[in-house]
């Protein structure tokens, strides 16, 4: 094969390989070209970036997309596992797998039409949806999806990695920010034993006059950070004479840390795992960009007696 297969082409080969065991992703790409008998030139084929091999990325995304449908998941970094969700679907369905096959997985159809999270979603209107969209509808659309998909990435990344190395990821962001003049030198590390319930500071001046305290919590969706915590830095930020703090989390806060932040002393301000994702992706922390595209407009004006 002198080309690389549709995008769709690749969903069942790489299911079927998920079927045998945990898999890497990339080495799937691998026995993917293999089996379809894809030639250099074939694996040579670039997205339209230039940046990566189709073939890759295409079982980049097709492993995304089966995450999304609950038919595999993340086992480690790298590495999927197929789900028994997946294994019944493999069970029941024989040959070519479809997007269409994905949308009858609640999860997928959310995530397709924009509306993560929210119950109920029509698959028919996910549909109808895609063909009422304009070309600059769809090119937004796919931004959001791209988006998504590094957030997850991202998501997974810091949770498989060490509380210093979170902590440090923290830092980082904050002076791209812009606190403490942006300067490497204005922020430090605390985190580890005798930390005393903070993580890390900030200098705002050069004579550290004006701190900020930061605690960081790289915690799993399922644990939340309780009112507890939140009184708990409240009592370390008092032992440090500091009147603004940063919390910092994976996950998200109970109601009542959010209650308990606005009612302590100092001015403490929450930022929660999506926010987080959120802001390494606008700041650049942990991903860059990997193309420029421009969109063009006819110029009135120029054509104009």
């Amino acid at each position: 094969m002198d080309s690389c297969p549709p995008f769709e082409e690749f969903f069942r080969p790489f299911l079927d390989i998920c079927n045998m065991g945990e898999a890497n992703v990339r080495d799937s790409a691998v026995k993917i070209a293999d089996h379809f008998g894809m030639t250099d030139k074939a694996k040579l084929e670039t997205t339209k970036g230039g940046n990566q091999p189709k073939y890759i990325n295409r079982t980049y995304w097709t492993a995304s997309y089966f995450r999304k449908a609950g038919l595999v998941e993340t086992s480690r970094r790298g590495y999927v596992k197929i789900t028994k969700s997946g294994i019944d679907f493999l069970k029941s369905h024989k040959g070519k797998i479809t997007k269409s096959d994905l949308r009858s997985f609640s999860n997928f159809a959310d995530f397709e039409s924009g509306q993560q999270g929210k119950k109920n979603t029509k698959i028919d209107t996910v549909v109808l949806n895609e063909h009422a969209l304009t070309p600059h509808d769809k090119i937004y659309k796919a931004l959001d999806e791209i988006e998504g998909e590094l957030s997850e990435i991202l998501l997974e990344q810091l949770q498989n990695s060490s509380p210093s190395f979170f902590e440090s990821v923290v830092l980082d962001l904050f002076l791209k920010m812009g606190y403490g003049g942006g300067e490497q030198q204005s922020g430090e590390v605390l985190g580890g034993v005798g930390d005393e319930g903070v993580d890390g500071l900030i200098n705002q001046d050069a004579l550290g006059l004006e701190r900020i305290y930061i605690q960081a919590k790289r915690y799993q969706a399922d644990k939340t950070i309780s009112a507890e915590a939140m009184r708990g830095f409240a009592g370390a930020l008092s032992m440090k004479q500091a009147t603004k703090g940063l919390f910092v989390t994976t996950s998200s806060f109970t109601k009542g840390a959010l209650t308990a932040a606005e009612k302590v002393q100092q001015r403490i301000v929450l930022i929660d795992g999506k926010r987080l994702l959120q802001l390494m992706i606008d700041y650049e922390v942990g991903c860059s960009v990997q193309k420029m595209v421009s969109i063009k407009k006819i110029n009135e004006d120029y054509f104009e007696s």
